[in-house]
């Protein structure tokens, strides 16, 4: 019996989703709500056009109707002004949402509890039914909203409308939080199906197979979008080519050039910052970019510990069960120093890249740097002149 009431107050409050995966999924269901608004505000506009028709040609001048035209309108154009900024960058998705739909529900109130007193509340009842559609969040908030609306809209037909009308709301907003109690539970969760099908297809697409790091063009994206918002602050994208990688292939197979290549995609991304974006640039070319840095030593510092990483022979041996331990020679561009887009960054960084080929490998280097001594560092991992 206990689990019976546990499982239905899950079911009632979160959809029998698990909390932890809803929170990942907030950012998602935060910018399909934002749409949903900028839709329903297109929709009031809409609304604002064919009510005017309709008032003029078959209501005369039936103040119901106008008022109806006038307030989807407004809001409508409103609304849509207002959320023209990034979705990304929407950290209020929910207040707008509510906010949105109070402003919304309220109207409808005035206008079917207080302004059509001679029909039902049918347009506040279908409203109702588009909000829990809609919007996507966790059950018992859009049971308060629509409970609490509910209530408003029976005292406002109680107050202004005959008897029987007042009867026909009543029993129509009875049978709508009934089938809402089931309702809200059920799209939750085909919705949510949806965002996690979704990425789970985004992941695979933007995911490299063998190494699990993202393609270069998601590299590319990102350092893109990170450009656009890096007037203060300095960023860094590094390029990273295995020394040698044919030989491991040509000695060992190909199963072991896999495992090299894993290896190392693993000691990139453990070597490089959370907020880092790691990716494969193609074959044993790996790509990094560091969306904030402080100095040019910080990066030295990441780069010195990816190569640390990689050339423990103890841990190469371990991972890969391949006894030739690998090395990276790494090219480093700073923004906005050597460039100010991605291309001109991936130039500068290939470029310094070939730079540490040529003066032994294994090592690396920022590109601009003038007056350097290159050391060379043997198999073990070791600085020699």
């Amino acid at each position: 019996m206990q689990k019976k009431v546990i499982s239905l107050q899950k079911f009632i409050l979160y959809g029998s989703i698990d909390k932890d995966i809803y929170e990942e999924a907030r950012k998602e269901t935060d910018i399909t709500n934002l749409r949903t608004v900028k839709r329903i505000s297109l929709l009031g506009m809409l609304l604002f056009f064919m009510d005017g028709l309709f008032s003029a040609s078959m209501h005369g001048n039936n103040l119901g109707f106008v008022l109806d035209m006038f307030f989807t309108g407004t809001i409508g154009i409103i609304v849509f002004i207002s959320l023209g900024i990034p979705e990304k960058r929407a950290k209020t998705a929910l207040g707008v949402v509510y906010t949105f739909s109070s402003l919304f529900l309220f109207g409808l109130l005035l206008i079917d509890g207080m302004v059509t007193t001679k029909l039902p509340s049918v347009s506040f009842i279908a409203c109702l039914i588009i909000f829990v559609v809609a919007f996507t969040d966790v059950p018992w908030h859009l049971f308060i909203i629509s409970g609490g609306a509910s209530i408003l809209m029976l005292i406002f037909s109680y107050a202004f409308k005959p008897t029987e009308l007042f009867l026909t709301d009543t029993v129509n907003v009875i049978l709508f939080n009934m089938i809402s109690l089931y309702l809200c539970p059920y799209m939750m969760q085909i919705k949510f199906a949806d965002i996690l099908t979704r990425r789970k297809i985004e992941n695979e697409r933007d995911m490299d197979a063998l190494t699990q790091l993202y393609h270069r063009d998601v590299v590319r994206h990102t350092v893109n979008e990170s450009l656009a918002l890096s007037a203060f602050h300095d960023c860094a994208l590094m390029f990273l080519d295995v020394d040698n990688f044919k030989h491991y292939n040509d000695t060992f197979g190909h199963a072991a050039g896999d495992a090299i290549l894993k290896y190392i995609a693993d000691s990139i991304r453990e070597g490089c910052p959370d907020i880092a974006t790691v990716g494969r640039y193609g074959g044993d070319e790996f790509i990094a970019f560091i969306p904030e840095i402080d100095d040019v030593q910080q990066v030295r510092d990441i780069a010195q510990k990816i190569l640390d990483l990689v050339t423990d022979r103890e841990r190469c041996l371990r991972i890969t069960d391949v006894p030739d331990c690998p090395s990276l020679s790494i090219g480093i561009a700073i923004y906005p120093n050597a460039g100010h887009s991605y291309n001109e960054l991936v130039q500068a960084a290939d470029k310094i890249l070939y730079e540490v080929k040529n003066h032994g490998k294994n090592n690396y280097m920022v590109y601009g740097d003038t007056g350097v001594t290159m050391l060379k560092r043997n198999k073990y991992g070791h600085y020699t002149n």
